[in-house]
C-alpha cells in the first residue's frame, strides 16, 4: 500500500477546540516559544538574591520566611539607577538589597500589620507619580514612598485643627508712655496687647475709640507635593477700641496684633502651614464678610505660634475654597496617575465612586472632582488603568473609559464594554504594540484601540483556542491571579488558582512573536507544588520576578519542600525548579539548608489527526520531528490511538546528527557524557558549535487507527521546530455502529 505523509507543519501553540489549527498542540506545557523558531524549554527558576546556604533564622523570621507573598512591585528610580523590590509577607511591606555590606541587615520594612488580604481582595497597589509612589490597599493608611525608607501618609483624611487665638488686652496700657510698636511685653495667660500708632503700615482693627474689631483665621497644610489640606474650622477673635479722652484711653487707641497658638504640625510630609483671614468684619453689619484671604505662610512642620500684624490692604490673595480640598477616605482600593492627576476609585464604602485630584496636586481632591458609575450597570469598580488617552476602568462586569471632553477643560466618562469586566486586577497588563491583556472569568481579553482620530475601543476574545483551561478558573479566588508582560521573553505570563482552590498552581503564557498560548504548570499534585507562586513581575532588564509560598510540615525536623522556593526568585536560565529545603532547630534558632531541585518535565502533545477522513481505518507508520541539536539529551516520544488515554513509548532518541552519532563528528556535549560518548567537551580545548537543525525519526508502526496523536516528552532541554507524521492510508468506511436490539 501507498505511504502517505502529511506536510510538514510548524509546531504550534495550543489549540483545545473541537476542530483546532492544522499545526496546534493539544498541549504545550513548560516551553516557551524561542523568537528564532520552536519551542524551547530552557528555562528554570533560582533565589533573586541567592543564598547562603545554610540561612540561620530566629523563629519569627523563620515564620515570615515562610509567609506567602500577597504583593509585588518593581519600582525604578531616578532614571533606573535605583531599582526596588516591593513586597508584602505576614503584614509586613518591605524590600531587600542583595549587597548587604556593613549593614545588619539587607531588609528594609516600611510598614508593619498590614491587612492581609483573602481569596477575594487583589490586595496592595503601587501607583508611581512623579518622584513618589502611592502604596494603597482600601484597609491601611495610603503611603506615600520616596525610596530608600521614606515613608510619610498619603491625603488628608481630616482637617488640619484650628488654632487658638489669644485675646487682645486693651486695657493694659496704664501709662502716659505708650509701648514701641509691636511690643508683646504686656500680657497675661489668655491675652496679649501687641500694639501699633494708628499711623504704621503695620497692625490690625480701626484704633478710632468705640470701634469693634472682629477677625476670623482658618489654616491649612501644604506637602511636599504641593498639595493643599482642606481648611481649618474658623477661630475667631475680637475687641473694642477703649473710649473716652483719658490719658489711659488714649493710650490703647491703638492698631492690635493677633497672636495664634497651637498650630499643631501636620504629618510627614507636612512642609509648610498657611494662615488665611477676614478682614475687618467690625460688628458684623457694616464690616467684611466671611471671605479668607492669604495672610502668611509658615515654612516649617514644627512652629507652634504666629503673630499677625498684616493690616486688611494688604490682603489680596483669596482662600481657597472649602470646595478646593476636601478630605478623603482610606477605604479607597484603586488608583492610577494619569492626565496629570491622582486618581482613586472603588473600596468598601465607595464601590463605584471615582475621584481624582487637581492637576499636578495629587494629594488635593476638589469636592467636585468624582463620578459615580453606579448609575450603570457594571457592578463595582475593580482597577483603574492608564492606556495612553484613557483611563481604563475595571468593574465586575463592564468596562469604563475616562477621556477628556470636546472642550479639553474636563473628563467624560462612558461604558465601553458590557458584561465584560475582571475581578482579577493584578492581571492587567499594557502588551506593547497590542494592548491590554487581562483575566476574568470566561478567559482572557485585550483592550485595544483608542479614542483619537475617530478611532474606538475595542475589547476582544485572546482565549478562544484554551477554553477548556478557562472552564478551570477558580471564580471566586481570581482576585490571587497575578500577570507581568516581558519584553525580553515576548510573552504575557499569568498565574491563577483553578479547580476550586484558592492559591494560584498553573499559569498560561501568550507569545507575542506566534501569537500562541503555552501552559506552565506541574503534571501530577506533587510536581504541581513547585508552580505555586503567588505574584510574578517584571523587573527593568525584563527578567519576571516571582512571589512565592514556600511550603513546610509543622514538626521537627523539618523535612519541607519549601516550594517554589524561599524569598524572591527570578526566571532564568536555570537548570533548577525550586528547593527542598531541611530545617533544624539549634537552640533558640532555626538552621535552614536549601537544596536546589533539577529541571521536571516538558511536554508537548499533537492534536488529534485523523488524516482527512476519520471513517476510514489507518496505519500510522512513523513521526518525524525537527529539533535543534542538544548534545546527549534523550527525548523520548510516545503515542496514543482512537482518543485513548493511554500512550505507547516509541523509544528515546537523542537530538543529533543521526549518521554522526557515535562518530568523532559527533557534537561536543557540554557536560558529562553518557557511557559510550566519545566526544565530551572540554573547556579551552573543543571546539564550541551552534545547535542544528536535524530530523528525528520515531517509528510507530499502530494498528489500525482511525485518530492518531503523538507526544514529545522530555526533562532534558530541547528545541521542537517541525513536525510530519508518515502513514498507510485505507480504503474501507467503518460501518456504523447501531444499538442494541435495534431493527434491521
Amino acid at each position: 500500500m501507498q505511504t502517505n505523509t502529511l506536510p510538514e507543519q510548524i509546531a504550534g501553540g495550543v489549540d483545545q477546540r473541537n476542530f483546532p489549527g492544522a499545526n496546534a498542540a493539544a498541549l504545550v506545557q513548560n516551553f516557551r516559544y524561542e523568537p528564532s523558531g520552536g519551542w524551547r524549554n530552557d528555562r528554570g527558576w533560582e533565589p533573586l538574591i541567592p543564598y547562603t546556604s545554610p540561612i540561620t533564622y530566629t523563629s519569627t523570621e523563620l515564620k515570615d520566611i515562610f509567609q506567602p507573598c500577597r504583593f509585588l512591585s518593581i519600582i525604578q528610580r531616578h532614571q533606573g539607577s535605583e531599582e526596588y523590590y516591593l513586597q508584602e509577607r505576614g503584614g509586613n511591606l518591605f524590600y531587600e538589597f542583595g549587597n548587604q555590606g556593613t549593614a545588619t541587615t539587607n531588609k528594609i520594612i516600611l510598614d508593619k500589620d498590614r491587612n492581609l488580604p483573602r481569596p477575594d481582595d487583589a490586595g496592595t497597589q503601587a501607583v508611581p507619580y512623579g518622584r513618589f509612589t502611592a502604596l494603597i490597599n482600601g484597609y491601611d493608611k495610603m503611603l506615600k514612598w520616596w525610596g530608600r525608607d521614606v515613608v510619610e501618609q498619603f491625603g488628608f483624611y481630616q482637617t488640619p485643627p484650628s488654632p487658638t487665638t489669644l485675646d487682645v488686652q486693651t486695657d493694659y496700657n496704664q501709662t502716659t508712655v505708650a509701648p514701641s510698636n509691636g511690643s508683646a511685653t504686656v500680657n497675661n495667660l489668655t491675652g496679649i496687647a501687641v500694639q501699633f500708632d494708628a499711623s504704621s503700615i503695620q497692625g490690625l482693627g480701626n484704633p478710632v475709640g468705640g470701634a469693634i474689631n472682629a477677625y476670623s483665621y482658618r489654616i491649612s497644610y501644604i506637602t511636599n507635593t504641593g498639595s493643599e489640606s482642606p481648611l481649618s474650622a474658623a477661630v475667631s477673635v475680637n475687641w473694642t477700641i477703649p473710649t473716652g479722652e483719658t490719658v489711659q484711653a488714649l493710650a490703647n487707641q491703638k492698631k492690635y496684633g493677633v497672636m495664634l497658638v497651637g498650630l499643631e504640625p501636620g504629618q510627614n510630609g507636612v512642609v509648610a502651614r498657611r494662615i488665611y483671614r477676614t478682614k475687618n468684619k467690625k460688628d458684623g453689619i457694616s464690616g467684611a464678610g466671611d471671605v479668607y484671604y492669604f495672610v502668611a505662610q509658615i515654612d516649617d512642620n514644627n512652629t507652634t505660634s504666629f503673630l499677625d500684624t498684616v493690616p486688611d490692604n494688604q490682603l489680596t490673595t483669596d482662600a481657597p475654597s472649602v470646595s478646593d480640598s476636601v478630605t478623603i477616605s482610606t477605604s479607597y482600593k484603586w488608583g492610577a496617575s494619569w492626565n496629570g492627576a491622582f486618581w482613586l476609585a472603588g473600596g468598601e464604602s465607595t464601590p463605584t465612586r471615582l475621584i481624582y485630584s487637581a492637576q499636578g496636586l495629587p494629594e488635593q481632591f476638589p469636592a467636585f472632582n468624582f463620578f459615580d458609575v453606579g448609575v450603570r450597570e457594571g457592578g463595582h469598580i475593580t482597577a483603574l488603568y492608564p492606556y495612553y488617552d484613557v483611563l481604563l476602568v475595571f468593574r465586575e462586569r463592564s468596562i469604563d473609559a475616562v477621556f477628556t471632553n470636546a472642550s479639553g477643560d474636563g473628563f467624560t466618562c462612558t461604558t465601553i464594554k458590557k458584561d465584560c469586566g475582571t475581578t482579577a486586577t493584578n492581571t492587567i497588563k499594557l502588551i506593547p504594540g497590542y494592548g491590554v491583556m487581562f483575566l476574568n472569568k470566561d478567559g482572557f481579553w485585550m483592550v485595544k484601540g483608542g479614542l483619537r482620530g475617530g478611532a474606538s475601543l475595542d475589547v476582544i476574545n485572546m482565549s478562544q483556542t484554551i477554553e477548556k483551561e478557562m472552564g478551570r478558573l477558580s471564580k471566586n479566588a481570581l482576585a490571587r491571579a497575578s500577570a507581568a508582560y516581558s519584553d525580553r521573553e515576548k510573552e504575557y505570563w499569568c498565574i491563577y488558582p483553578v479547580d476550586g482552590q484558592t492559591e494560584c498552581s498553573r499559569g498560561a503564557s501568550w507569545n507575542i512573536v506566534n501569537e500562541q498560548w503555552s501552559f506552565r504548570n506541574g503534571e501530577n499534585e506533587a510536581s504541581t507544588r513547585q508552580w505555586e507562586f503567588t505574584q510574578i513581575a517584571t523587573d527593568q532588564t525584563g527578567y519576571f520576578i516571582l512571589g512565592t509560598y514556600p511550603k513546610y510540615n509543622n514538626t521537627f525536623p523539618l523535612l519541607s519542600n519549601s516550594y517554589p522556593g524561599l524569598a524572591l526568585q527570578v526566571w532564568s536560565g536555570s537548570k533548577s525548579w525550586g528547593s527542598t529545603s531541611t530545617i533544624v532547630s539549634q537552640q533558640a534558632n532555626f538552621v535552614v539548608t536549601p537544596s536546589f531541585v533539577n529541571q521536571g518535565t516538558s511536554v508537548w502533545t499533537s492534536t488529534w489527526y485523523d488524516f482527512g477522513d476519520d471513517s476510514i481505518k489507518k496505519r500510522a507508520l512513523s513521526v518525524e520531528v525537527q529539533v535543534l541539536t542538544e548534545g546527549d539529551n534523550g527525548i523520548e516520544l510516545q503515542w496514543a490511538q482512537d482518543w485513548g488515554y493511554e500512550f505507547t513509548s516509541a523509544g528515546t532518541v537523542i537530538p543529533q546528527i543521526g549518521e554522526v552519532v557515535g562518530s568523532t563528528s559527533e557534537q561536543p556535549v557540554y557536560s558529562s557524557a553518557p557511557t559510550g560518548s566519545p566526544v565530551v567537551a572540554s573547556w579551552d580545548k573543543s571546539e564550541w558549535q551552534d545547535p542544528k537543525i536535524t530530523r528525528l525519526r520515531w517509528d510507530v508502526n499502530t494498528g489500525l487507527v482511525s485518530h492518531f496523536q503523538f507526544r514529545l516528552i522530555t526533562t532534558n532541554r530541547i528545541q521542537v521546530v517541525r513536525f510530519q507524521i508518515n502513514f498507510i492510508g485505507g480504503s474501507v468506511k467503518t460501518p456504523n455502529t447501531r444499538m442494541p436490539g435495534a431493527k434491521q
